[in-house]
């Protein structure tokens, strides 16, 4: 009979032990700030295509009025999570013949907010192959779907003064992205 009350006796202190050493482990994470959270629905790497609507004009040396294009175009990049950001590297290749600087190439920085599934960002960065080097930013919201799979709406803008011609691009896109 004793072995038994030994039993429960020693049961019950680990059984103490264990809890007592859980508080702990949960006080020192309180109090130090750890985070056990994941990874985001958007960090890792993608590649995607879009489809893009550019209203562009061209006024000085060269004069187009203000006309609209529809174009594809390519994008792949990596997001990292830093803290509650995704902050990542995107390139891109817009092929917009029509519009007044032709088809674009870029790498864009990408700043996130991700809030389950949906994430708005900002995105500024160089763009340019024709006529020369520029300034491109732009706003979106991206939606994950699917494990790998996302859509995303943005705006994006940029403008060159080069060779005595000032152009202006303005694009709404809408692209698809697989995530590896």
């Amino acid at each position: 009979m004793w072995q038994l009350k030994l039993f429960f006796d020693l049961n019950l202190r680990i059984n103490s032990m264990s809890n007592l050493k859980k508080f702990f482990a949960a006080l020192v994470i309180a109090l130090t700030g750890i985070s056990c959270a994941q990874a985001s629905e958007f960090a890792g790497p993608y590649a995607g295509f879009k489809v893009e609507e550019n209203w562009s004009d061209a006024s000085g040396v060269v004069n187009v009025k203000s006309h609209a294009t529809t174009f594809p175009g390519l994008t792949a990049g990596f997001g990292f999570d830093v803290k509650q950001f995704m902050i990542g590297a995107e390139v891109f290749a817009d092929f917009h013949n029509g519009s007044t600087t032709y088809k674009d190439g870029g790498v864009d920085l990408k700043v996130g907010m991700p809030f389950n599934t949906i994430m708005p960002y900002a995105r500024v960065g160089m763009t340019g192959s024709w006529p020369n080097g520029r300034l491109h930013g732009g706003l979106g919201v991206e939606y994950k779907f699917a494990k790998q799979f996302s859509v995303a709406g943005e705006w994006t803008a940029d403008s060159s003064n080069h060779e005595g011609t000032k152009r202006n691009n303005n694009s709404v896109t809408v692209g698809v992205h697989y995530y590896f």
